[in-house]
């Protein structure tokens, strides 16, 4: 997906919003992608229909049984890692009032907030001082920890009611204790079209403590104390990207830049089409998909969508 090119344009702040249409109904055999379409400048290609695409599993075509040209409801899951010491927790919960306020009557979402005491669930963007509150309270919800929480955000999403359904995770990528592994949080995600955009905060003053690796007689190196490492980072930037989403990296919590960014997610998840197929096969293994585009269009775009799924074994 354009990820340089879109994080280059967030400060692009003018966008409307199309009228929308009523919410599609999805059959639970299919297999739904979201699929971005975007001209060689990353503008998005609207105006395609269903002869427009060629949909392969595992190399076999398709036929496509669900087809949607974008402007229908979107279904947004919002999950924060919110730490105790982040003095930027009011401005990223500020910029998600903004990004929620945006959305329609056709849409609908949650959020999703915690950190390693608990967790707070709801409807609305609740302030800072209710997030403290709630978390203060002895009798807290879970899940306390970021995979846990995307597992139980992803199965939450995934009952609401839009076939075009994303998750969003604000996270320093660190995972502490989940009952989850990371193969079951990837094996969760591969099963179901849910695309994960993900915004990795860096620390704003990282700590570093210098060791010597005496056995080896080497140099003096540093590493992070408390921090999430680069590899905590790019395995939410994996899942991201394989499940057809966006991941970026980032130390700026200002609101305006949140915001900016929150936008042009609307932009594209607007702009996407929803393509969906019955599978023939159902062998509990993973399919490789391809989406791409007949003809001559084929060679003036770029086509976006997550790059397989996780089969059901047949019973």
């Amino acid at each position: 997906m354009r990820y340089t090119t879109l994080f280059a344009l967030i400060l692009t702040l003018a966008i409307g919003i199309a009228a929308q249409t009523e919410p599609i109904s999805v059959e639970t055999d299919l297999v739904v992608m979201n699929v971005s379409v975007t001209d060689k400048k990353g503008e998005f290609i609207k105006g395609l229909t269903k002869d427009d695409f060629v949909i392969t599993d595992n190399g076999a075509r398709q036929p496509i049984e669900l087809f949607s040209a974008g402007d229908s409801g979107l279904s947004i899951g919002i999950v924060y890692d919110m730490h105790e010491a982040d003095s930027q927790a009011g401005n990223v919960l500020e910029a998600l009032k903004r990004f929620t306020g945006r959305l329609g009557p056709q849409d609908d979402h949650f959020v999703m907030i915690f950190n390693d005491k608990g967790s707070l669930t709801a409807d609305i963007v609740p302030d800072i001082d209710q997030v403290r509150r709630h978390l203060a309270d002895p009798d807290k919800g879970t899940p306390a920890s970021l995979y846990d929480a995307i597992i139980a955000a992803s199965e939450r999403t995934r009952k609401l009611r839009n076939a075009k359904k994303y998750l969003i995770v604000f996270s320093d990528g660190a995972d502490k204790n989940s009952h989850h592994s990371q193969k079951e949080l990837r094996e969760g995600l591969r099963g179901i079209n849910l695309p994960l955009y993900s915004l990795t905060f860096r620390p704003d003053d990282v700590r570093q403590i210098s060791y010597a690796d005496i056995g080896q007689n080497g140099p003096r190196q540093a590493f992070v104390v408390g921090e999430a490492t680069e590899l905590d980072r790019s395995v939410i930037a994996e899942l991201s990207k394989s499940s057809g989403g966006g991941s970026f990296e980032s130390d700026i919590r200002n609101r305006v830049y949140l915001s900016a960014l929150a936008v042009k997610f609307l932009e594209e998840a607007r702009s996407q089409y929803v393509i969906g197929f019955s599978p023939e096969i159902t062998d509990g293994r993973w399919h490789k998909l391809r989406v791409s585009l007949n003809g001559e269009k084929a060679r003036r775009a770029n086509v976006a969508s997550r790059t397989g799924y996780q089969s059901p074994r047949k019973q």
